[in-house]
């Protein structure tokens, strides 16, 4: 998943593995052996198992200016896809080792269709954004610290509660040395479960949640009586037709041939499918859906696109939060753009869109490296094909 405003990440330790502007930092992971000849050997093994794998970028596909203009910002990755949407030139596409077509996880973004769904949710009369968490759990909820935390409060990480469950570090520091999905053991019941019986800490400060993602999704889900993969596609993705893009919840819900990614360094990492999380980061999607779902959201006709322009917190440093979208100023006198960020342990991507003019662009990579400087400079026209 992700978020490090004006970053992104959602790894746990560290996991949409991608975050936007501002959230807690992320652990570093370490890896401790033992002493004596014997763990000598265990080194010697281990560095070759984890020692960087040279990156080799894929063969260029699609719009060949395109393709010239991202490649020198592609060091360290290796299958890439970026859709680009620019007014009267429509949307033009293009890969490395990758096409319009192929499969990523999209990690943290995924919360911005759990925000979508959330606006959807609204317009129903399902809920309102101050319906609590109490209102839709009832009993459940009885002497949970977070009985009163609003709907808003969870979508705009001011909710209190932490990034990670309770007990969730050690297991997902584990997790990211086996290099994999650090959220796989929770169903939706454990996650609400879980979140209930987690105090909270400086309760309507921001302070990014993938917890609170994920039980925001689940609570969506209650409402409308069904779980969140049905909810997603049923809501977002038919209306839509993105037939490329679901969330597998489990790794038996992959379809056939889903690829995985790859570490930072380069070592293959194990699909996040994120079980009872999927709503802050299990997500799957190719950059020919998500510049669908951009250019949708950009000019108001898809579902749940209120989600994106009803600002609901304005920090002091001038970001804006919406439903699971951050809204901010360029910061080079441009237009403000509209983003989130992700990152799993195999996948890094972002996207983002100007209000101002429907520019918009994703970008998708199957390697564990931000792509948001390169995605901002697309954006602002830094980067230009």
């Amino acid at each position: 998943m992700s978020e490090n405003p004006p970053g992104t990440g959602d790894e746990v330790p560290s996991q949409d593995a991608a975050e936007p502007s501002g959230p807690r930092s992320r652990p570093a992971r370490r890896t401790v052996l033992a002493a004596g000849i014997p763990a000598a050997a265990a080194v010697a093994g281990i560095t070759a198992l984890t020692a960087p794998r040279p990156a080799r970028l894929g063969e260029p596909a699609g719009d060949p200016e395109l393709a010239d203009a991202v490649r020198p910002h592609l060091d360290g990755h290796r299958r890439v896809a970026v859709a680009l949407l620019d007014g009267a030139e429509g949307t033009r596409f293009a890969g490395f080792g990758a096409d319009q077509g192929t499969e990523f996880e999209i990690g943290s973004v995924s919360k911005t269709f759990t925000g979508a769904l959330l606006a959807e949710a609204v317009d129903r009369g399902e809920a309102t954004l101050g319906t609590t968490v109490g209102e839709v759990l009832g009993a459940q909820a009885d002497g949970s610290a977070i009985a009163d935390v609003t709907l808003t409060e969870l979508t705009t990480h001011t909710s209190g509660l932490p990034r990670l469950a309770p007990g969730t570090m050690v297991s997902g520091l584990i997790s990211s040395l086996w290099r994999k999905d650090p959220y796989r053991h929770q169903e939706a019941d454990e996650v609400v479960a879980t979140a209930l019986e987690t105090g909270t800490s400086d309760r309507g400060e921001p302070a990014y949640s993938n917890l609170g993602a994920a039980l925001q999704g689940q609570l969506l889900a209650s409402l409308a009586g069904t779980d969140f993969a049905t909810l997603l596609t049923e809501r977002i993705l038919d209306p839509l037709g993105l037939a490329d893009t679901y969330a597998p919840i489990t790794p038996a819900g992959l379809r056939p041939g889903a690829p995985v990614g790859r570490t930072s360094t380069g070592l293959s990492n194990a699909a996040w499918t994120m079980a009872g999380h999927a709503p802050a980061g299990g997500i799957r999607s190719t950059a020919a859906d998500l510049a669908t779902y951009l250019g949708a959201l950009a000019d108001g006709s898809a579902p749940g696109a209120a989600a994106t322009d009803t600002v609901l917190v304005e920090a002091e440093d001038g970001e804006r939060r919406a439903m699971n979208w951050f809204l901010e100023d360029s910061g080079d006198g441009g237009p403000p753009i509209t983003w989130h960020n992700g990152m799993t342990g195999g996948f890094a991507g972002f996207a983002g869109f100007v209000p101002a003019d429907g520019r918009a662009v994703a970008v998708l990579s199957d390697t564990a490296r931000s792509v948001d400087d390169l995605a901002r400079a697309l954006l602002s026209g830094e980067v230009a094909p």
